[in-house]
Order: C-alpha cells, then sequence, then structure tokens
C-alpha cells in the first residue's frame, strides 16, 4: 500500500510539474556546425560565448573558407525602470539586448536578421554588490538565450540550405 501511494504522488508531481509547462532544456545539439566562422567588428560577451560553443567543433586542419560565416553586425543593450517603489526610487530595472546578425552561407546566399531578448531585477540601493551582482546574471542569462536562438537559426537555415 505504501509502495502504491508513492507511486500515485510522483505520478501526480509529474503531471503537476509538466502541466505547467515546466521541461528540461538541455544543451544545443551542434552537430553539422564544423568549420563555422564567426565576425564582428569589436569583441563583446556574445561573440566570446559564440567562439566558446563552437570551439570544440572546429577542425584544426581545415582550409578558412569565407563560408559558412555569422557576422555579428551590431549589440544593442538598454536598460530602463521597470518599477518604482513608494518613496519614487527605483525598485526594478529591465535589460533588453538586441543584435543584428548575417548568416553568410554564400556569396548569393545571405540572411540577415535581428533576435531580441529581455531580463530583468531588483534593484536594493543598500546592497549594491548584490544588486550588481544580479544584474551581471541578468545580462549573462540574456546573452546565453540570444545565443541559443541564433544557433537555433542558424542551423536551422543551413540544414535548408544544405538540401
Amino acid at each position: 500500500m505504501k509502495r502504491l501511494n508513492s507511486f500515485v504522488l510522483s505520478i501526480f508531481v509529474i503531471f503537476s510539474i509538466s502541466s505547467c509547462g515546466y521541461q528540461l532544456r538541455g544543451s544545443i545539439n551542434i552537430d553539422g556546425l564544423k568549420n563555422v566562422n564567426i565576425i564582428s567588428a569589436n569583441k563583446n560577451n556574445i561573440t566570446r560565448i559564440l567562439q566558446q560553443k563552437l570551439s570544440p567543433y572546429q577542425q584544426d586542419n581545415f582550409s578558412k573558407s569565407e563560408y559558412p560565416t555569422i557576422r555579428i553586425l551590431s549589440v544593442d543593450i538598454k536598460k530602463r525602470q521597470l518599477s518604482v517603489n513608494s518613496s519614487g526610487r527605483v525598485d526594478e530595472y529591465e535589460i533588453n539586448k538586441t543584435i543584428k546578425y548575417e548568416f553568410i552561407y554564400s556569396e548569393m546566399n545571405i540572411v540577415t536578421g535581428v533576435l531580441k531578448s529581455s531580463a530583468s531585477y531588483d534593484f536594493n540601493e543598500s546592497q549594491m554588490q548584490g544588486t550588481r551582482e544580479r544584474e551581471n546574471i541578468a545580462v549573462e542569462a540574456i546573452d546565453r538565450n540570444l545565443i541559443r536562438k541564433l544557433l537555433l537559426k542558424f542551423k536551422a537555415a543551413l540544414k535548408a540550405n544544405s538540401t
């Protein structure tokens, strides 16, 4: 009876979690993204993370070709007040990041696009160090989200172009 109760409870918990939309995201499958060039006018966190993600898939002895290439045209970041408290001081900030990119598959096949992501964090002026850390965590989450979206779009377009 005890085993049946624990089984029913675990099934209930699993269905409850899945019904609220929770799912494990896992890591992105980067197979098929060998020898992708990354070009950016200036080095930023987006290009650094992108190079780290793709570096294990780069072959040491490949001839540098122009294609396929991911070119990061610009990275714009904006920070705005999201809410204020009763005394009129900022209570929460929102960070919006936009990247403009080009996927270059050949001389005639260039895909351009824009990706956006945002995050918010609580601001507490009495705990500036902790607030700065929360801001850094929010920016890092935005960057990881943008890289995931960028690689998924690139891989889908690469697959569509190869067929």
